[in-house]
């Protein structure tokens, strides 16, 4: 299982990344439901009435099941099935989904950058 200073590290970073394209007074909530094997899924929520605030919830034995605990509507019926690598994200309303294999590549600080690169770029229309 990661460790829970390089989940918030990662957290921190990507917050700190986004922070720069995101109007005064906006708020990014984060919850984080890690596994016990295979990574975790991070969800950011963001609105003007969300606190920059941060929860790690227990751990699930996979991503697939840590997934269960997370509303959204990406991918449904058996999850047990799917098998994450890299970075997955979905983006739904106002929420920002990380599904992020293990490998420490996908918690470091420049992936967290480009993880907000991505979803700035992919708000905007895309690279030009």
């Amino acid at each position: 299982m990661l460790e829970r200073a390089i989940i918030q590290g990662y957290v921190n970073n990507f917050r700190r990344h986004l922070a720069r394209y995101l109007r005064p007074g906006m708020g990014l909530r984060c919850d984080v439901y890690p596994a016990q094997s295979g990574g975790a899924v991070v969800a950011f929520t963001l609105g003007p009435t969300e606190e920059n605030d941060d929860t790690i919830h227990p751990a699930a034995a996979t991503v697939s099941a840590a997934l269960t605990n997370v509303e959204q509507r990406a991918f449904g019926g058996n999850l047990a099935a799917f098998t994450f690598r890299g970075t997955n994200t979905i983006l739904e309303g106002n929420r920002l989904i990380f599904i992020k294999d293990e490998s420490s590549s996908e918690w470091r600080d420049s992936t967290a950058s480009a993880d907000a690169q991505r979803v700035v770029r992919g708000q905007r229309g895309g690279a030009r």
